[in-house]
């Protein structure tokens, strides 16, 4: 999708739902495009193609509205995978954010303080943490109540609350922040402990 053909689409009156896929070679024209078409089709389901990964980009790009990041350079058969998945309401992240992050080392006791410093600006609750741990997995809103023995409408409370302090828009965004930041993707003994206490 073009540049003009994205105000096409903003002035058009089309189906709240529409899946589409923008593909510009300039960053910052194609974050235009997905805020755009976001703004005016909250529902849409919007997918982003690129070139190469870029963290920042990736995060700018969900920031702006968009449900699915893909790098163009991988096969067809899974790039097609990935434009259904979008199009179901499947958010897609590319296979090298996981090499980042797998690759990204964390100063236990340099960048500590630092996400600690966020943590409690964030003002987030034990149990919210606990929760984020569980958005970092990819947990569902079943599988966390199962894991912190609550139930699943607290779940969602929670869920919300954390959107809402971290200032995101969706679960995915959420456990980005976490893990850009450093955040551990597990529950500490002692909130596994908190969290199932028949276990103990």
């Amino acid at each position: 999708m073009s540049s003009d053909n994205a105000d096409r689409i903003v002035r058009s009156k089309l189906d709240s739902k529409i899946s589409v896929v923008v593909d510009l070679p300039d960053p910052h024209a194609q974050l235009q495009a997905v805020e755009a078409v976001s703004a005016a089709y909250p529902a849409a389901k919007i997918a982003v193609l690129v070139d190469e990964f870029d963290m920042q980009q990736l995060v700018d790009c969900f920031e702006a509205g968009t449900d699915g990041y893909i790098v163009k350079s991988m096969n067809s058969r899974p790039l097609i995978t990935a434009l259904k998945l979008v199009a179901l309401g499947q958010k897609f992240l590319p296979s090298e954010l996981a090499d980042v992050l797998g690759s990204r080392s964390f100063d236990q006791n340099g960048s500590c303080s630092d996400l600690e410093a966020e943590m409690e600006e964030a003002k987030l609750s034990v149990r919210e943490r606990d929760v984020l741990c569980c958005l970092m997995a990819g947990y569902s809103n079943k599988v966390i109540a199962r894991e912190l023995d609550v139930c699943e409408a607290t779940v969602k409370v929670h869920v919300k609350a954390i959107l809402r302090k971290l200032d995101v828009s969706n679960r995915t965004q959420a456990a980005m922040w976490a893990s850009t930041r450093g955040f551990p993707n597990h529950l500490s003994e002692a909130q596994q402990l908190e969290a199932n206490p028949a276990h103990a």
